[in-house]
């Protein structure tokens, strides 16, 4: 499957420091755009290990799984010390004080 490259070579190509391809196996997962993002990734994870799960995924799974990297290494950096699960735990929290909000308004009606 051949990527749409708008901006310039993939993420994993420019850490590796390598010419990108056209046919790259990684352009539609981890595009130029997503740089900022990636980074974040590469230092949860690094480079060598997103390859490699990236290679063992069956082809219908790899576009959540590069999403899934991108979001986690972005939840690592916004949160050292909870990652993933302090996102997951604060939005889990805002839906019970919403919920409760909620049950207040009906209960004034």
């Amino acid at each position: 499957m051949e990527a749409l490259r708008k901006n310039g070579p993939c993420c994993i190509c420019i850490t590796k420091n390598k010419n990108c391809p056209k046919n790259c196996e990684f352009s539609e997962y981890f595009p130029y755009e997503l740089k900022d993002q990636y980074e974040s990734a590469n230092n949860l994870f690094g480079t060598p290990n997103i390859i490699k799960t990236m290679r063992r995924a069956p082809e219908k799974e790899k576009q959540m799984l590069a999403t899934s990297i991108i979001v986690e290494g972005n939840a690592w950096t916004k949160d050292p010390v909870r990652g993933g699960f302090g996102m997951v735990r604060n939005l889990m929290w805002k839906t019970v004080l919403h919920k409760a909000y909620l049950h207040e308004l009906e209960e004034k009606n």
